[in-house]
């Protein structure tokens, strides 16, 4: 996991991360590019990348969501 979580930030580094509003830009103003590479956020309605089945928005907490996969981020029920 950390060898990936390490290639992933290295390759949002180099496009220039994400930029999801003005406040984002670097230094000549410009906005990063790596949203182009998710493959979640944002894509409510369209359809996944590995499966094809379509993505959807979950709440979690606090007024809180996150899209996902249903088929392929199923929501696990903690154990008690």
């Amino acid at each position: 996991i950390l060898i990936r979580a390490q290639e992933v930030m290295i390759k949002a580094l180099e496009k220039g991360g994400t930029s999801f509003d003005d406040l984002y830009i670097d230094v000549n103003g410009e906005g990063g590019y790596f949203e182009n590479e998710l493959n979640a956020y944002g894509r409510e309605g369209e359809r996944c990348y590995r499966c094809d089945l379509e993505m959807v928005r979950e709440a979690f907490s606090n007024n809180r969501s996150s899209t996902i996969c249903p088929n392929c981020q199923p929501r696990i029920t903690p154990h008690r």
